[in-house]
């Protein structure tokens, strides 16, 4: 064999050799099984687009803010996500709530809504700060502020019916029509009926039931409570007014207070007040009973303070003052010997304290 026939074998070994080398290495591979670029999966990024904050649940001492906070997912599956609210009290500056939200695995590169909440005590204003953390760390944050959440309604006194305004939001000319009305139906030398009708008007877009309207009749200068009646209210629907009446039988010749109070489920959720003048003065709804006080003269002398020996309360009495002894006579009807005792008493009390 000749020296080129052996330069040539010597070639043709050496790259085989090489070529078997690389195949085995696998740097040589079929064309067909080649990665591209876009066979790589890119890695997954979560951002946090908006949050939304609303009134859930109000108590008497807690009000519950529903918190929507929405992620937007891109890219590769991401793990360990997790969404915290922090409810930071915007006069103190102290964190009064936390809440931490699990959201778990993302992949579906769409929009999520993660949906938590946050109950914090019913008064001043708070700073909620929601921070997103993936695998124990921070990524997204942002805060919202939220104002008056003392003026926040409990459910338990949550109702569109209220007394009726006849002068409107701005007044008008019917502004001091009371929602309070009342009629006498029928008297007799001591007593008096009255019929007392209020109106009441559903605010809302829904029907409401379950109410009752008590109606109680104070007297003015002793704040003493003469007649109370309770009236069980139809449903009342949308935009409808109800009228409701309640019979009161009390002493004539006093003026009284119509209180008017609007009872669901055992609380109060609305109230109201008038005035009825059976009596020689004008009260107002203006007026309370301590503008006029409790004097022993209040009772001993009648509505004018008289000293004369008469009891200064009806136009039947004698003049002499002989019918008006023991107070109790048909001038004071209903309130001469409760109301008298109770001002000798606490004339006796305030006496006792300055000696």
């Amino acid at each position: 064999m000749n020296r080129e026939s052996l330069l040539a074998v010597a070639t043709l070994v050496v790259v085989l050799g090489a070529l078997t080398t690389l195949a085995l290495a696998g740097a040589v591979s079929d064309p067909a099984a080649s990665e591209t670029a876009s066979d790589v999966e890119p890695a997954g990024h979560v951002s946090l687009t908006e949050l939304t904050i609303s009134a859930d649940s109000v108590t008497g001492g807690t009000a519950t803010l529903a918190v929507d906070t929405y992620l937007d997912h891109r890219g590769g599956p991401v793990e360990n996500v997790t969404v915290v609210h922090r409810a930071i009290d915007t006069e103190s500056g102290l964190v009064e709530a936390t809440t931490e939200r699990e959201v778990g695995r993302l992949d579906e590169e769409s929009e999520r809504v993660v949906s938590s909440s946050v109950a914090v005590p019913r008064e001043s204003g708070y700073e909620i700060e929601t921070l997103v953390y993936r695998d124990g760390n921070r990524t997204e944050s942002t805060s919202h502020t939220v104002e008056g959440v003392g003026s926040l309604t409990p459910d338990y006194a949550d109702t569109d019916v209220e007394f009726h305004r006849f002068g409107g939001e701005a007044g008008g000319s019917l502004a001091d029509v009371p929602a309070i009305g009342y009629s006498i139906e029928s008297t007799t030398d001591e007593r008096a009926t009255l019929a007392v009708e209020s109106y009441l008007t559903n605010t809302g877009d829904d029907p409401e039931s379950d109410l009752e309207l008590e109606v109680v009749a104070r007297q003015s200068g002793s704040n003493v409570v003469a007649d109370a009646a309770t009236v069980d209210l139809s449903t009342i629907e949308p935009g409808k007014t109800a009228s409701p009446t309640a019979e009161l039988t009390v002493p004539a010749e006093y003026d009284y207070y119509l209180d008017a109070v609007l009872w669901r489920d055992g609380t109060i959720v609305g109230t109201d007040r008038s005035v009825a003048n059976l009596g020689p003065g004008s009260l107002s709804v203006n007026e309370t009973a301590t503008d006029s006080g409790l004097e022993v003269s209040d009772f001993a002398g009648g509505p004018t303070g008289a000293d004369d020996g008469s009891d200064g309360y009806g136009a039947d009495d004698d003049a002499d003052g002989e019918d008006g002894e023991d107070g109790s006579d048909d001038g004071t009807p209903g309130f001469g010997i409760a109301v008298t005792a109770a001002a000798v008493l606490a004339t006796i009390a305030l006496a006792r304290r300055f000696q």
